[in-house]
Formats: C-alpha cells, sequence, structure tokens
C-alpha cells in the first residue's frame, strides 16, 4: 500500500496533535492526588453537610470549579444533569461570599443544595487542584477512579460513574 505524501503528512499531523494533548492533560493533572479520597465534611451554601465517605454502590463526582471560570460555566448543565443521578459535591474555588455565590448559582440554574464555598482553597489544595474545572470521580469503594482537568461532557462524566460503579 502506497500513501500519497501529502496524506501522510496529515496522518503524521494528527499523531502529534493527539499526543501533543496527551502530554497536555498529564502536566495538568500531575499534581492531582491519587488513590483513596481524602475524607472531609463540609457545608453546603443551604446548610446541609456533605461528605467525601463513600456510599455503597454508589459512585460520587467531587467537581471544584469557580464563578470566574468560563469553562467551568460551560460545563455547568453537565454537571447539574449529572447530579440529578449520581451523588455531586460541587465545590466553588475562591469564587467570593456565600452570596455571592448564591446569586451565580440562582442565575446559571444551579442547584445550592451540593454547592460547597471552598473560599480559601483548602480543599483545592487538599486534592492538589491547580485549575478549574476539575472532577474526581470516586468508587463505592472510596478510590479515585478517575480525575480530568477541563471540560468533561455529561456522557463522558455518565460513562465514568458508570464505569467507577462496576
Amino acid at each position: 500500500m502506497n500513501i500519497s505524501r501529502p496524506k501522510r503528512k496529515t496522518i503524521i499531523q494528527i499523531i502529534l496533535v493527539i499526543l501533543a494533548i496527551f502530554v497536555i492533560r498529564l502536566w495538568q493533572q500531575q499534581d492531582l492526588i491519587e488513590g483513596n479520597v481524602p475524607s472531609f465534611t463540609s457545608t453546603s451554601l443551604t446548610g446541609e453537610s456533605l461528605s467525601s465517605k463513600p456510599w455503597p454502590n454508589e459512585p460520587l463526582l467531587i467537581h471544584f470549579w469557580a464563578t470566574w471560570c468560563p469553562i467551568c460555566e460551560m460545563e455547568n448543565d453537565n454537571i447539574q444533569n449529572v447530579a440529578k443521578d449520581y451523588r455531586t459535591l460541587n465545590i466553588a474555588i475562591q469564587s467570593g461570599s456565600d452570596k455571592e455565590i448564591t446569586e451565580y448559582a440562582n442565575k446559571n440554574n444551579l442547584k445550592l443544595d451540593n454547592i460547597i464555598n471552598d473560599k480559601s482553597g483548602t480543599l483545592a489544595t487538599f486534592f492538589g487542584v491547580t485549575g478549574t474545572p476539575t472532577s474526581f470521580i470516586i468508587s463505592p469503594s472510596g478510590k479515585i477512579s478517575f480525575k480530568e482537568v477541563g471540560y468533561m461532557t455529561e456522557l463522558g462524566l455518565r460513562f465514568r460513574l458508570w464505569w467507577a460503579s462496576i
């Protein structure tokens, strides 16, 4: 089989782009924690107690985001749709007061009962988060199954949550 020169060049360029994306993702995730999920309990914007403790037979999505992050805003609907079916902790990093986050949440149709205000960035530091959005998928056994930095589709989130639960 003889591949013409322009086609060969295009194939090599595609391979290089895929390789570059892979390397960038590895670099973005280098500081994120691995292994068991850190144990923490915090309070949502509505005053509910939320915990990272695993539940039997149910995966957990821990999602770090910020009100000032445009990619996070694009991803909001995906997270909200997934939160209807899966346990989700939505952690707003250094995004202002509870009032400011509540106003942002109301404006963007976000549920308030699963949003934690990480004013000082302590939880983000605990998880090694240095960029937003960052998502962790936790298996029912408490292990971090997936960690992603950047935009995730609803289908991608659902697939990872399903995979973590088997």
